[in-house]
């Protein structure tokens, strides 16, 4: 059942699943589950060999019961198709929001100069596709994902790379993909969907963490809802997200616009649905390392403009001077941390930046203080996304660790995006290298250059 939030704002809320179906959530609540949890998870070695078992053994267990043992018609192996491929071929009208555009990204600057040749180039620019609105006939959405069960088919965004792109979907057990014969197995199976005549999807596996919801998700919903034939369809979104989140969606869609929040396991069947091609997509994770060219991530330089644009005539924007111009952001994390963050965030507050930790605030206070700002450093993070809000003169400064499987360009392209550049300082990872491209790391305060403390 659909049920309404108590709320001023038109905001719905489909029932919580009876059943948890999610697979990885029920082996995290057995015995064994929690004890990993609780004693093991801390413990580099332990991920890694889970990590491993998961997905080497998962897909082979669950390819034996669909086809040995349970014959089930539900998981069965389905074609997966890219969107513009199922437009093609079932001839479904479109509406073009945007031409494809070209993205220069040059190479970031890097301190100490010498450790250059950690950064591997995936390119020296990029064209982003079209954006566009497609309508389907009788589909169905699930909660957390944005594949789509059409007939006898899933349909995924264009710019999906399966043999090199791993999915939030699979690691949680909700699909199994054959990169191969691109053909995927649906493990999530509602028997009570709900129905709904007419709906816009905007549900995501990623849409929970802020950076894939800013630079994602939230430029194809600032895109459809700035459309006035789209005004009276209702959007739908992954249930539980953060309240800054949620701010932010508050803020684009408008308090008029009906929003309906999706959870995990949850089907929904629209006799008509509207889907907003990608405007941006960095993969979840690497699927195979042995590959080369992975994506760092591409984004459209037109929808993020649109998304700064509609927050700055909202008056998020506006230049204040109350705002810091020098910010250094504070990370609270377990990953990727900087271990001697404290000595670093000494020099730089010595020399006249603002300490700031955006977790704590608001979405519209994150808008209004990247904005402002006229120099940012901070270490690799999602806080980070706000860069997009920043003018295109603001110098950014990230502190990362050496590691040849980083994607270095994920935030330069996001950067070169919305007219600016990145300058890197690459940092020694600690004792501990089994975290890979998640391990703490070491900022060597010798090789910090005056240009990047004084902000020159």
């Amino acid at each position: 059942m659909i049920v309404p939030i108590e709320s001023p704002l038109n905001i719905r809320k489909i029932d919580d699943p009876s059943i948890n179906r999610d697979i990885s959530a029920k082996l995290l609540n057995t015995w064994l589950g929690r004890f990993y949890t609780s004693n093991l998870k801390q413990h580099a070695g332990a991920r890694l060999i889970i990590a491993w078992i998961w997905r080497n053994g998962y897909p082979m267990r669950a390819n034996c019961l669909a086809t040995h043992l349970f014959k089930d018609k539900e998981n069965r192996w389905r074609p997966l198709v890219k969107l513009s491929e199922s437009v093609k071929k079932r001839d479904l009208p479109i509406y073009k929001l945007a031409d494809k555009t070209s993205v220069e990204t040059p190479w970031p600057k890097v301190f100490p100069a010498s450790e250059q040749n950690y950064l591997v180039s995936p390119h020296n620019r990029y064209e982003f596709p079209e954006i566009f609105v497609a309508t389907i006939k009788n589909a169905t959405i699930y909660g957390g994902t944005n594949l789509i069960l059409t007939d006898d088919e899933v349909v995924c965004h264009d710019l999906y790379d399966f043999p090199r792109d791993y999915t939030s979907e699979e690691l949680h057990g909700r699909a199994l993909i054959n990169p191969k014969s691109a053909r995927i197995r649906w493990f999530l199976h509602d028997k009570q969907s709900e129905q709904i005549s007419a709906a816009a999807v905007f549900v995501d596996a990623c849409a929970p963490n802020y950076a894939h919801w800013l630079t994602e998700v939230l430029p194809r919903i600032v895109f459809f809802c700035a459309e006035e034939r789209f005004k009276n369809v209702p959007i739908v979104v992954n249930a539980g997200l953060h309240k800054n989140i949620m701010e932010s969606l508050l803020l684009v869609a408008g308090p008029e616009r009906e929003i309906i929040l999706l959870p995990i396991g949850r089907a929904l069947h629209c006799s008509e649905l509207y889907i907003t091609s990608v405007t941006g997509y960095v993969p979840f994770e690497r699927r195979n390392s042995k590959l080369s060219n992975h994506s760092h991530g591409v984004f459209s330089p037109l929808a993020l403009e649109m998304l700064r644009n509609h927050l700055i005539g909202q008056g998020q924007n506006v230049e204040d001077s109350t705002w810091p111009k020098k910010i250094f952001l504070r990370r609270n994390s377990e990953i990727r941390n900087v271990v001697n963050a404290t000595e670093l965030e000494r020099m730089f507050f010595s020399h006249g930046y603002s300490v700031v930790e955006p977790e704590r605030m608001t979405f519209s206070q994150q808008v209004k203080l990247f904005s402002n700002a006229k120099i940012i450093a901070g270490s690799s993070g999602a806080a980070l996304a706000n860069i997009i809000f920043c003018p295109p003169t603001t110098k950014i400064c990230i502190f990362i660790s050496k590691d040849r499987e980083t994607s270095y360009w994920y935030w330069q392209n996001i950067a070169c995006a919305t007219g600016k550049t990145v300058t890197y300082v690459l940092g020694e990872k600690n004792k501990n290298k089994m975290d890979g491209i998640h391990a703490s790391f070491v900022i060597d305060l010798n090789t910090l250059p005056s240009s990047i403390l004084g902000g020159g």
